[in-house]
Parts: structure tokens; C-alpha cells; sequence
């Protein structure tokens, strides 16, 4: 893609922008430039159809002391050339909150043998004479060069006093778990005073790119995993400070091209106060357990997961002996039931089984939660194997899991649950608020309400509308 030599003062010194190639540039107040994108009109999304153009941009950095009042850069654009001379006769779109995205589209005609789409972005007047932002656009007929997602792509698992995990959502069908190293997706951990500072640009994947982050990913250890019954990828975090709020951006190159990508909603955590609560995950027999445990300063995380986990191993051996004396792998009219396998019950009682001798740990205190004293737990295995050595809070299992395993097990094994408020609240939670965890569960996710990552998804949308279809 060249520049055009169009014989016009303004766009003499225009450049060209190739698909999927973004420029970068600093412009100064009031001023304007130019620039052209060659459509080519024998590929594209919208080919046969429309001829799309899809046009994104970011603020890097915009001179201080502005408000969410003042005026942004103004991107304008036009398949007509004398727009160069008169912008009224262009469309336009302003940045908002650092990030813009546009359609330019034109209905295909086999007559056109070439076609410029022409650009201008312009910045407003500032009372400093020498106010500058800088900004990266991009064009292309195939989808969008950046992003902002503004869905809650990404959340924190748990964290502890020191460390978190995070996980995006759901990859299955779009990764491959086995090339860890081919992760399109990134964590960059920010103090929370990073919420006042991209206050007008946190839409902006350049932006927070070049904001000062406490933890980059090369800080982060990540993986793949199943353990919710989706593939996400996890993102473990260590070396922080207790009773601290952090921010938390998750980023996404695109699979087919380096040069661009997305920016997912940030979301903040707090890490816990110090006490006896340790982050473990990815364990062996208890795979699902991914959150805080009642721990002890004599432990370091590696530790503390095997000492759970062999204890929870342990205490299924005598269920999984008497699950093999049951009538699963026979005729319909011996089988124990005609809507629940040997393999529901195995799956429903290892849940159940690691929510009770795994308990959650925290530091805070809600009014669902049950205090545990010092050299205290829920089981003697904690009171004398782990011995917390400070009061924390434990997270009760949710009754909703005691009342799976009863509907999915025999009766033969006499599985029941309390009853009545006052005895469940003893033992059990419910899951009763959105803000925060009211109970604790382990296992797979009933729903698949996260969804699949979506790139490029205004593509997938506009060509449905090109085909008059609708969604």
C-alpha cells in the first residue's frame, strides 16, 4: 500500500495504511492528518456484497488535565475525495474513553476498478499551545485490527495474602491445550490507582500496554484447565501484598495476525489480611479445589496441596470399594437407577467429599461465614495435622452439593442431608448473593454462562446484516 500522489496540498504528505497494518502517530492541537487505505475490491467480508472497511483506534496518551467533558480526537472518513477539502461531507466518530471503531461500507459494483477509503483524524483545540496525543489506527477488510471488549471476559478465582488466580473464560474449540506457549492472552496487574489514571483512556489497549504494571506477564506461571467442565487458561500470580486492591487487564493478541488485538474489562481484587489462609490449585485427586485452605506457616503452597489432597484420596478409598458392589454395568431392570449412573454418584460424592475435608479459608468476615479459631477446623485433620496458627473464617460447603450426591447415589448407602435452617447452617451455606462467594462449591459449572471468547464478533454481525438476516 503506497501514497497516492493526489496533487492536493492536504494529502500530499498523507500515508498509506495497509490492512491490518496499523500506523502510530502524534498529532498537536488543532491539527489534522490524512491518510488513505486502498481497498482492494476482490477479498474482504463483505466481497460480492458491500465493500467493508473496518476501522479501529486507540489514544496512547493525551495531554493532562482533561475531563471526561472536554473534547477527543475526531476520526473522519470517506470513500468520496473531496472530503480532503470539506469534511462536512465525511462520516465520523469520536474517541470515547481512548478507544474508536467504525464501518466504512460501500455497495459493491463490478464497474469500480480501484476505490480509496480516505481518513482524517483530528484533534480538538487545547489552551496548551503545545499539546500532543498519540494515538495508533488501524484498517482492514477482514475485521477489526484492535478491540475493546467490554464484557466480563476475565475474574478472579481466589486469592490468598500473597497471591491470586485468574482465568479467562471459555476457550474450548479456540485454543489448543496442548501449546501453552502459543497463549494469545496476557495479565498485566495494576495498583488500584490505576482506575484514576485511565480514567478517560481505559478502553485503550495501547494505553495500558504503556502504564506503568506492578506484575507483567512474565510474572505470571500459566496454564490450561478443565476443572469447571470448560477450557480456560489460568494465570498464577505471586509476590503480593496482604490487604491490598489490585486491577487486574486481561489482553488478547489475535490468532492470525500479531499486530493487533483486544482489551477485555478490567476487574479489581483484594488480597486477604495475613493470617492462615494458603492459594492452592491444580491438584491430583481434587481437581476441581482451586481457592484458600486453613494453612500453616511451616507449609509453603506445594505442601499444603499434597497434604490435602492425600488426605481427601484417602477417605474415598472405602466409598469407591463399595461403589464397585453396586449394580452399574447391567441389564436396565437390575440397575440401581434408570436416570443416574455409578459414574454421577462417583462424581457427585468426590465433589462433596473435597468441599468437606478441603474447607475454604478466608479473612474476611460476612455473616454466612463460620469463624475458626487458632489450631481449630472443621475436621480434626485440620485441628491436628494442618494447625492453623490464626482465627480465620471458613466459607461452608454449599448445601446445594449434599443434595446432589444423595439424588445421584444409591440409597443402599443411606446418604442424607440436615434439615431445618438452624441444623444446615451448621455445616452447609447457600448460594445466596452475586456480590460474594455465601457457600463454597466444587465441581463442574452447571451452566456454560461464560460463553466463548468472541474476535471479531462486529464481522460475524455485519455479515449478517449484509445477507438480511437476523440475529
Amino acid at each position: 500500500m503506497g501514497v497516492t500522489n493526489l496533487g492536493d496540498n492536504l494529502i500530499n504528505n498523507a500515508q498509506g495504511l495497509g490492512d491490518f497494518i496499523p500506523i502510530n502517530s502524534t498529532i498537536k492541537q488543532g491539527s489534522i492528518e490524512f491518510f488513505l487505505f486502498d481497498v482492494n475490491l476482490t477479498t474482504g467480508v463483505g466481497e460480492f456484497y458491500e465493500l467493508l472497511v473496518f476501522v479501529t483506534g486507540n489514544i496512547c496518551r493525551q495531554p493532562p488535565g482533561l475531563t471526561e467533558d472536554d473534547p477527543s480526537l475526531l476520526v473522519y472518513y470517506s470513500f468520496n475525495y473531496s472530503m480532503i477539502n470539506d469534511l462536512s461531507v465525511a462520516k465520523r466518530s469520536e474517541f470515547n474513553y481512548g478507544y474508536v471503531e467504525m464501518l466504512a461500507d460501500l455497495p459493491y459494483t463490478s464497474a469500480q476498478n480501484t476505490l480509496t477509503l480516505y481518513l482524517a483524524v483530528q484533534a480538538p483545540e487545547n489552551t496548551n499551545s503545545s499539546a500532543t496525543w498519540k494515538y495508533e489506527l488501524g484498517a482492514s477488510q477482514n475485521g477489526l485490527v484492535f478491540q475493546w471488549d467490554e464484557r466480563d471476559w476475565s475474574c478472579l478465582v481466589d486469592a490468598d495474602d500473597k497471591s491470586a488466580l485468574i482465568v479467562t473464560g471459555n476457550l474450548t474449540g479456540i485454543v489448543d491445550s496442548n501449546k501453552p506457549d502459543e497463549s494469545l492472552f496476557s495479565v498485566y496487574l495494576f495498583p488500584e490507582s490505576i482506575q484514576e489514571e485511565l480514567r478517560l483512556l481505559n478502553r485503550s489497549r495501547c494505553a495500558v500496554l504503556s502504564s506503568d504494571a506492578l506484575q507483567i506477564p512474565n510474572a505470571f506461571t500459566s496454564s490450561y484447565t478443565n476443572r469447571t467442565g470448560m477450557l480456560q487458561e489460568q494465570f498464577f500470580v505471586d509476590g503480593l501484598n496482604d490487604s491490598t486492591t489490585y486491577v487486574a487487564y486481561v489482553i488478547s493478541n489475535f490468532a492470525t495476525n500479531s499486530t493487533g488485538g483486544a482489551l477485555y474489562k478490567p476487574f479489581a481484587f483484594e488480597t486477604m489480611s495475613q493470617g492462615s489462609c494458603e492459594l492452592i490449585y491444580d491438584l491430583d485427586f481434587c481437581l476441581q479445589v482451586a481457592y484458600s485452605v486453613a494453612s500453616n506457616s511451616t507449609l509453603n503452597a506445594t505442601g499444603t496441596k499434597q497434604l490435602y489432597d492425600i488426605y481427601a484420596q484417602n477417605l474415598y478409598t472405602n466409598f469407591s470399594k463399595a461403589l464397585q458392589q453396586v449394580a452399574c454395568n447391567t441389564t436396565s431392570t437390575s440397575v440401581f437407577s434408570p436416570v443416574r449412573t455409578c459414574e454421577d454418584c462417583a462424581e457427585s460424592y468426590k465433589n462433596w467429599l473435597c468441599s468437606i475435608a478441603i474447607p475454604r479459608c478466608t479473612t474476611v468476615n460476612h455473616t454466612e461465614y463460620m469463624l475458626r479459631e487458632a489450631g481449630t477446623g472443621r475436621n480434626s485433620f485440620i485441628k491436628d495435622t494442618v494447625v492453623p496458627e490464626t482465627d480465620y473464617y471458613e466459607i461452608l460447603p454449599c448445601l446445594s452439593m449434599c443434595y446432589s450426591m444423595v439424588r445421584d447415589c444409591p440409597a443402599v448407602f443411606g446418604f442424607g442431608c440436615p434439615s431445618g435452617n438452624s441444623t444446615i447452617a451448621l455445616s452447609y451455606g447457600w448460594d445466596s448473593s452475586d456480590d460474594y462467594p455465601t457457600c463454597n462449591s466444587v465441581g463442574k459449572l452447571t451452566s456454560m454462562a461464560q460463553g466463548h471468547m468472541s474476535v471479531n464478533w462486529v464481522s460475524m454481525i455485519v455479515m449478517f446484516a449484509v445477507l438480511g438476516l437476523v440475529l
